[in-house]
């Protein structure tokens, strides 16, 4: 899969990260986004990454651990 529908995906992923609590995600990210979406580990790290990337903008919680 590449292109238009990766980066949605990606997104998608990103998005639901966002707006999920910490708590409230029974597993590892990787294994929730890979299961959730259908990612592949890869696009399931970019989730991650654009996830943490958008924490970090926003002044979150992740900004003393970067």
């Amino acid at each position: 899969m590449t292109g238009e529908r990766e980066i949605e995906l990606i997104l998608e992923g990103a998005a639901w990260l966002d707006r999920t609590p910490k708590y409230l995600r029974p597993r590892p990210s990787v294994i929730e986004l890979k299961e959730r979406f259908n990612m592949t580990p890869a696009q399931a790290c970019q989730a991650i990454r654009r996830h943490h990337e958008a924490m970090r903008q926003a002044g979150g919680a992740n900004d003393a651990a970067a």
